[in-house]
């Protein structure tokens, strides 16, 4: 889990170095990229199991779906403060080849697009965007993206069609705590122990079985930075005109490697 949320701070831009939930501001923690993590040996309740599973299976056999979500997270300066941002993201979602995100926050803004054959990445306040080759799949996509360019869009891992196994992984511990409001939702709350981190989702009762709510600490770096996502408007059954997957970066804007805007801050 910690993988997606890591790329969901991404730096208070789209551009983290990768990660599971997103991290933290511009000092993201550090990630393990592994699309396959190694077993654990874990206690998790059976209905925490069986929700989450449900959750991801629901997602991932969705052929196309689009969501918003409101996000805060913290960067911690050397003394030890954490300042917390805030930030937004829109993403538009057709499988097997095409994905849209758009990342707006107070720390600056990432645009991200996949076609199908190639992942795009643009900074508006630059003069810049990279474009990479990329393999036909959203999942082998983002497996590259993170593997190779050290990138992933934020809340990956809600993206691929086995969103069960990135964020199970990893697991030691968990507990159910029982059905929560959120937002005027009525979801039910988890929350899990790994080694680097601890995180919370929020998972809607229905009938759309989507998360609500997802919050990660990063609970070994200093100060233990916290990444919150709360999720809306998923829409399982968009228009999605296929021009929201081809690039649309401005005119003129000279072409760097991808890692360059990538880890822009």
């Amino acid at each position: 889990m910690h993988r997606i949320i890591l790329m969901i701070a991404m730096a208070g831009a789209m551009a983290a170095p990768n990660l599971t939930m997103v991290a933290a501001a511009q000092n993201p923690p550090a990630a393990t990229p592994s699309s396959s993590p190694p077993p654990v040996a874990s206690v998790v309740p059976a209905d925490a199991d069986r929700i989450l599973k449900a959750m991801a299976s629901y997602i991932g056999s969705a052929e196309q779906f689009t969501f918003h979500a409101d996000i805060t997270f913290d960067h911690v300066l050397p003394s030890g403060q954490k300042l917390q941002y805030a930030a937004s993201e829109d993403v538009a979602l057709h499988r097997p080849a095409g994905l849209s995100v758009v990342w707006n926050s107070d720390l600056g803004e990432r645009q991200f697009w996949y076609d199908g054959q190639s992942v795009t990445l643009f900074d508006p306040s630059t003069p810049f965007y990279a474009n990479e080759q990329a393999p036909a799949g959203i999942d082998a996509m983002l497996d590259k993206v993170l593997a190779q360019l050290n990138f992933a869009p934020p809340l990956a891992d809600f993206l691929y069609q086995d969103a069960y196994s990135r964020v199970r992984g990893r697991v030691q511990f968990g507990v159910d705590l029982g059905t929560n409001d959120v937002e005027g939702q009525s979801c039910r709350s988890f929350a899990f122990v790994e080694q680097d981190i601890d995180w919370q989702i929020w998972i809607s009762a229905g009938p759309q079985v989507v998360p609500c709510k997802v919050i990660i600490t990063y609970k070994a770096r200093p100060s233990a930075p916290q990444f919150t996502a709360v999720f809306a408007d998923w829409d399982f059954a968009p228009r999605i005109d296929p021009s929201v997957f081809t690039p649309t970066p401005p005119a003129n804007l000279i072409k760097v490697p991808f890692d360059a805007v990538a880890a822009a801050r």
